[in-house]
């Protein structure tokens, strides 16, 4: 599996509403019709008025490849270019374990329990979802998480990424992608007052569905080389 995780900074915040619009039928488009996606979600970051935030998930090189010589990939592109970009800075990880972050005694594990084999040096990106029974209560519980999503960024050493978003495409969804330098950062949030304050607020709804999985990632790299083409393969190793 690779993921692609990046960050999208706007020129005008302001044309933010009218980007995510005009990128539901592109994501809807890459989820329904390309093989080999398992996760597709550019999303505003409820945090900084000004940033887009984008989540890929995808089987293999060749998937991936074939997402970029696709007319989905293309349209995407262009649509932000016509918005505005100040500035995007992307990656792409390629996954060597994946599991559930809960076992089966609903524990939050940074360790990779069902690995033979651990490797505590190497990032680890948290993904999943949580679907409201009731979507109304989608913008609040966004609104109400700020402070904690920025006291996590902010305060807890390791953390690269840590944004619970609306999924555009379903207005029941929130996503969740978290970026931890290690498996050592992962566990001290998960004793952190951060993350019971979260877990907190979410359990405040009147109830939800979820999926948690963490990967561990052995490689990191631009998506882009240096003659700014996007890259199915790892070309830095």
């Amino acid at each position: 599996m690779i993921i692609i995780t990046a960050t999208f900074v706007l020129s005008d915040p302001a044309t933010r509403p009218e980007a995510i619009t005009k990128a539901i039928p592109l994501q809807q488009a890459t989820r329904d019709d390309e093989p080999g996606c398992e996760s597709y979600v550019f999303s505003p970051d409820p945090a900084t008025e000004e940033k887009v935030v984008v989540f890929e998930l995808w089987d293999d090189r060749d998937s991936l490849h074939a997402h970029f010589d696709h007319q989905n990939y293309f349209n995407m592109g262009s649509m932000f270019g016509q918005v505005g970009l100040a500035s995007a800075e992307s990656k792409k990880w390629r996954v060597t374990a994946c599991e559930p972050v809960y076992d089966e005694t609903k524990n939050a594990r940074a360790d990779f329990f069902s690995s033979p084999s651990q490797v505590p040096d190497d990032p680890i990106v948290v993904a999943g979802y949580i679907d409201l029974h009731d979507p109304s209560e989608r913008d609040d519980l966004l609104s109400e998480s700020i402070p904690f999503q920025l006291a996590t960024r902010n305060d807890e050493p390791g953390c690269q990424m840590y944004v619970f978003s609306p999924d555009p495409c379903r207005p029941e969804r929130v996503e969740v992608v978290e970026i931890w330098d290690d498996m050592a950062s992962l566990e001290a949030h998960f004793s952190h007052e951060n993350y019971f304050n979260m877990g907190g607020l979410i359990r405040s709804t009147s109830g939800r569905e979820s999926n948690h999985r963490k990967f561990r990632c052995d490689v990191n790299e631009p998506v882009y080389d240096n003659d700014r083409r996007a890259r199915a393969d790892f070309f830095t190793i």
